[in-house]
């Protein structure tokens, strides 16, 4: 039986693929396979990969049409045949003895979920790694696990590239991750559907995945780029309220995946900040009012609240010293604006609600 299969969903990866491919072809361990999901690519992928395959058996081409990276990988768990799937980016590699040392652990902790770290390279060839989990070595079952790991944002990583997931928890969650197109998110999605369903959980710092940080700057419009973000967010946010409502987990997993819908909500706000230049923000806002929660949208106001609190603090201190009297009547009326503008908003929540106060407020920014 092949011992493990490697999934790597490829889109327009002809650039990468001579470093991705013979990186597992030269594993220490040989029994793998490595499952080359051609995600409808337009460039010479298709021939690379076939290439491959007329060389080394182990290789084997599954063709869709261009339905993203949530599909492709849920494609590769469909046709696994190893007793474990690993996940590999068509930009990166693993070290030699990834799969010959990762396979030997699993196997002797006798975990469902085994993670591990791996190597960032940046651009320029300096490499640091992803931050390593408090509690290294432990086994733990897979719900105290999960437990432990949202106890903070930094310790959930995400990333299904630095994990070894058995293949029969792999077909369980198949069901659970919707036939969508995403471009972010999708491995959150998946991370946490194999939390929950598994049983067990282990972890090392050992670096095997070597990841290639992309520097350069993307060519794709960035407000494009935001609203698939968003779509992406709405499916993630409705694969899970979907799943909260027909499986009922018990409350403390539930709060578990509400926490991770609010993690989310808060990526789209600074996203929205990031990706959206400044005649289109507007137009960025209200595709976030449409997608995240009225919670969501209330804290970000009281921050953005507390803000003007505190220059207005400050203003007043201002006008209290002594000074020249042109620059106080100033100060003034800039204290003067803020309050107004303080009770303006207020009186707006008061009569028109979160949603509507938020449209407007955005209305008077970019008029």
């Amino acid at each position: 039986m092949v011992k493990i299969s490697i999934i790597m969903p490829c889109y327009n990866a002809e650039e990468y693929l001579h470093r991705s491919i013979p990186s597992c072809l030269n594993q220490t361990l040989p029994d793998i396979e490595i499952l080359c999901v051609n995600d409808g690519s337009t460039d010479n992928t298709a021939e690379i990969l076939q290439e491959y395959a007329n060389k080394d058996n182990r290789v084997k081409i599954i063709t869709q049409e261009n339905q993203g990276s949530l599909v492709a990988r849920k494609r590769g768990m469909e046709y696994a045949n190893g007793e474990y799937c690993m996940f590999l980016d068509q930009n990166d590699s693993y070290e030699l003895h990834a799969c010959d040392e990762l396979y030997s652990i699993i196997k002797d902790q006798d975990v469902e979920i085994l993670e591990f770290n791996a190597k960032i390279i940046e651009k320029d060839n300096i490499s640091s790694s992803f931050f390593s989990v408090p509690y290294a070595h432990q086994k733990l079952p897979a719900l105290d696990a999960i437990e432990k790991i949202f106890e903070d944002q930094k310790n959930f990583r995400e990333w299904m590239c630095i994990k070894v997931i058995s293949t029969s928890l792999c077909k369980k969650i198949l069901p659970y991750i919707p036939e969508k197109y995403m471009i972010r998110y999708d491995d959150a999605l998946i991370s946490i559907m194999c939390f929950l369903f598994a049983t067990t959980y282990y972890n090392i710092d050992k670096k095997y995945y070597i990841y290639y940080k992309n520097t350069e700057i993307s060519k794709t419009n960035f407000f494009s780029k935001f609203q698939e973000i968003v779509s992406s967010a709405k499916i993630f946010f409705s694969t899970l309220n979907d799943f909260i409502q027909s499986q009922k987990p018990d409350p403390h997993i539930e709060k578990i995946l509400k926490k991770l819908i609010y993690w989310i909500e808060l990526d789209c706000f600074c996203l929205w900040e990031v990706l959206c230049p400044p005649e289109q923000h507007k137009e960025g806002f209200l595709l976030i009012l449409d997608t995240v929660s009225i919670g969501i949208i209330t804290e970000k106001y009281m921050m953005q609240y507390q803000i003007i609190q505190d220059q207005k603090e400050k203003l007043q201190s201002y006008i209290s010293l002594p000074t020249n009297p042109t620059l106080k009547h100033h100060l003034r009326s800039i204290y003067f604006n803020l309050s107004q503008r303080i009770y303006q908003v207020f009186q707006s929540l008061k009569q028109n609600g979160f949603r509507e106060t938020y449209q407007k407020i955005m209305q008077h920014i970019h008029s």
